[in-house]
């Protein structure tokens, strides 16, 4: 095991472990992607009746937002393996928060609206994982799992938070006053870490610097990858149906839960045990990550989500809905640690950023695709119900994707593994 990856490294004017990566990286993402469909949750129906406009505004205008999420996350990825994390991520990070504060402006237009969707998803990829994972695999040769797991823990403490946030500003300021506020934290702060903190170990930097000044990119490209490794497109695919699962529930837990019966209160609360499941399962995952191989474990919490999956969409009692999201909370806080985890086993290290990149985008592309889907049920039968056999298929597709996986290529301090077949 590396000693070197333990030890301190000058940042600044002081001294910086490595552990502040991952830690700062929560932080981030506390202030991350998953703001806005937390928002989009909470305010989206006082809103709509201000404007005077259908669900259907808001649903769509969220899967406007996540494509181009999609499309950032993988252009961050390409940028981050070129020129490090930070050029590019500040001013995609002052694009996502300042289209959140322009929301509070917003009139009756839903071009508009769009118009600002395509602000937000445009800069969401630098409070998306993708940089601050390839900082951590970069500094953690040893309990890089656990490392993962903090910093995504920030994407599940987001949504436990941010529900109780929005909707006591709702109370206080409004939702545009939510918005403003909101928008103001989710440029800030990630804006400062970025600028201040984070950075790539020395060594990586100099294999970055070497092969620019040499006229290349360091590492395999996207398009090498794609055709050399077969676990390229299972692990993509994998994500893009689960991710079409668990974010196509999350966004839109609410209005499903408030649609039985149940109490805005008690919703908002149903959709902060999704979040609160999904946070500890970060934290769970990054554990076992380190000690047992990843796509079983990630089979064995996929099974779980799909049992959570039915109980979510179809009980009508409300101790069942709190189940049903844990155990969806339960997948959305794995599916990240695994992909960023895999990818460092699976492919090299200098296309990390790249790679990461793309299945994210498919990781969001599958999140657009699971909100467009269950809306389009909605509209079509006037309820959910319809939706969980074939979203719980796509659970199965992407198990049966893990399952074929094979053996890791890469070792913890990125040498190659010998085939053994």
């Amino acid at each position: 095991m590396s000693t070197r990856s333990a030890t301190p490294t000058s940042v600044g004017t002081g001294v910086l472990h490595r552990w502040w990566f991952p830690i700062t990286g929560f932080l981030t993402l506390l202030f991350g992607t998953s703001t806005v469909n937390v928002l989009i949750n909470v305010l989206g129906k006082p809103m709509a009746e201000e404007l005077g406009w259908e669900r259907s505004v808001l649903t769509n205008g969220l899967s406007v937002q996540t494509v181009f999420i999609g499309i950032s996350i993988v252009a961050l990825g390409v940028l981050v393996d070129r020129f490090g994390p930070r050029k590019p991520s500040v001013p995609m990070v002052l694009a996502f928060g300042g289209g959140l504060m322009l929301l509070s402006t917003l009139g009756d237009s839903p071009t508009l609206f769009f118009a600002l969707c395509v602000l937000i998803g445009a800069g969401a990829g630098a409070v998306n994982p993708v940089a601050h994972a390839t900082v951590v695999s970069a500094w953690f040769r040893d309990r890089r799992g656990i490392a993962l797991g903090v910093m995504m823990a920030g994407l599940g403490a987001c949504g436990v938070l941010m529900p109780f946030l929005a909707n006591g500003l709702l109370g206080l300021v409004g939702w545009r006053g939510a918005f403003l506020v909101i928008g103001a934290l989710c440029t800030v702060i990630p804006a400062s870490v970025y600028a201040f903190v984070t950075r790539m170990p020395p060594e990586h930097e100099a294999e970055r610097l070497a092969a620019r000044r040499a006229g290349r990119v360091a590492g395999e490209s996207l398009w090498t990858v794609a055709r050399s490794y077969r676990q390229f497109w299972l692990l993509a695919i994998a994500i893009f149906l689960v991710s079409s699962a668990t974010f196509g529930l999350m966004a839109q837990v609410v209005p499903m839960s408030t649609d039985k019966g149940v109490a805005q209160p008690t919703a908002v609360a149903v959709l902060s045990a999704v979040s609160l499941a999904s946070l500890a399962a970060r934290l769970l995952v990054g554990y076992l990550l380190d000690r047992f191989f990843a796509p079983l474990i990630a089979t064995a919490i996929f099974a779980l989500t799909a049992v959570g999956v039915f109980l979510l969409i179809l009980s009508t009692q409300v101790g069942l809905l709190f189940l049903g999201a844990a155990l969806v909370g339960l997948g959305l806080g794995a599916e990240g640690d695994v992909a960023a985890y895999m990818v460092s086993r699976y492919f090299p290290k200098h296309s990390y950023a790249r790679v990461l990149g793309f299945v994210y985008f498919l990781y969001a592309m599958g999140s657009a695709f699971g909100i467009f889907l269950l809306g389009q049920i909605y509209a079509a039968t006037g309820s959910y119900s319809a939706g969980a056999f074939p979203i719980v298929g796509l659970v199965a597709v992407s198990i049966a994707c893990l399952l074929f996986m094979g053996p890791y290529r890469y070792s913890l301090d990125h040498s190659e593994v010998p085939a053994t077949d």
